[in-house]
């Protein structure tokens, strides 16, 4: 990634649980190709907002090019769920090494709230897939709300789940909780079998998008 590092600012707020924060987003996709998510400064976001969060930061067809990134991919993959002795749930993307399999991406969620992340774009699709099958958004559009008598266009509505455009920020540095997330992805050891049952040939499809439309189906079902 080019100095200076710069992300897309989202203030955030629950309205029900009355708690907000800050959550930091860039998708370098030339130098140092990673799609970031840095909850900045305590921020807690909910994993059940995710996709909103994304939809907001990144480009009109990010969901169209994560998936065909994924597709690309010259080996076979797996995404699996490892839940920690502390009840972090880790959502792994498993692929071939030069030598052995390697854990290539990792996302964590505890007490439904995700955690700051740094992925490989090509191992969003699949990881995201299995996010919200565990944790679905609201998808369907949502009417406006009126606060204090006053239009608020400028706030989006995903029940009761708020937030606003601000400023980018930039970093002369990559931000330390990346930078260890990072770190902690490669020192990360997992079985040297784990490919040998259940795994995907490169080119298959996420099932994100099929997610995605069953999630929806689902909310005009229940309408």
């Amino acid at each position: 990634m080019n100095l200076p590092y710069e992300y897309r600012n989202i203030p955030w707020k629950e309205s029900l649980a009355g708690v907000g924060g800050q959550v930091l987003v860039n998708w370098e996709q030339i130098s140092e190709p990673r799609l970031d998510v840095y909850n900045y400064e305590g921020s807690d976001l909910s994993a059940y907002h995710i996709y909103a969060v994304l939809k907001l930061a990144l480009s009109e067809r990010w969901l169209n090019t994560l998936e065909e990134l994924h597709q690309k991919r010259k080996s076979e993959w797996k995404a699996e769920i490892f839940l920690s002795p502390e009840g972090v749930k880790e959502y792994r993307l498993c692929t071939k090494g030069r030598n052995e399999p390697i854990c290539s991406s990792v996302i964590a969620v505890s007490d439904s709230r995700i955690h700051t992340f740094s992925i490989l774009p090509e191992d969003a699709a699949p990881l995201l897939k299995k996010i919200i099958e565990d944790y679905p958004p609201l998808l369907l559009p949502r009417r406006r709300h009126q606060h204090c008598g006053q239009d608020t266009d400028h706030i989006h509505d995903r029940s009761s789940f708020y937030y606003l455009e601000a400023p980018t920020m930039k970093f002369l540095k990559l931000p330390e909780p990346l930078k260890k997330q990072r770190e902690r992805t490669q020192r990360i050891m997992i079985d040297k079998d784990i490919l040998s049952c259940g795994a995907f040939q490169a080119g298959e499809k996420s099932g994100l998008f099929e997610t995605i439309e069953a999630i929806k189906c689902l909310e005009v079902l229940q309408a």
